[in-house]
């Protein structure tokens, strides 16, 4: 099958590679600690964690341990509020494995 039109071939490659895009976005598939961190870390911290809202930390960066985040997490940091009583233990430490997944590698 040939194209009679360049511009033809154009629009189809578009459709194409905006189905790809869109379809890694409708699997449903969240990282545990995902909906956490857009609830109550994003506004800051942007969604890849670079945003450094109110001086919010780079999160691509940070060499923060395990245990560091979560006691940030717990007892916040400037502006940062502490979220101990707003988080359970389990959901701070999915807030802390996402925190690590975003760590540019």
């Amino acid at each position: 099958m040939r194209f009679k039109t360049p511009l033809k071939t154009l629009a189809i490659l578009i459709l194409f590679f905006a189905y790809l895009s869109l379809s890694s976005f409708t699997t449903g598939q969240t990282l545990p600690g995902e909906a956490l961190f857009k609830k109550n870390c994003q506004r800051c911290h942007g969604a890849d964690g670079t945003r450094g809202l109110f001086g919010a930390k780079n999160l691509q960066v940070s060499l923060l341990t395990d245990e560091a985040i979560a006691i940030q997490i717990k007892n916040g940091k400037g502006f940062m509020p502490a979220f101990k009583k707003k988080l359970s233990a389990e959901e701070i430490n999915l807030v802390v494995s996402f925190v690590k997944s975003l760590r540019r590698k």
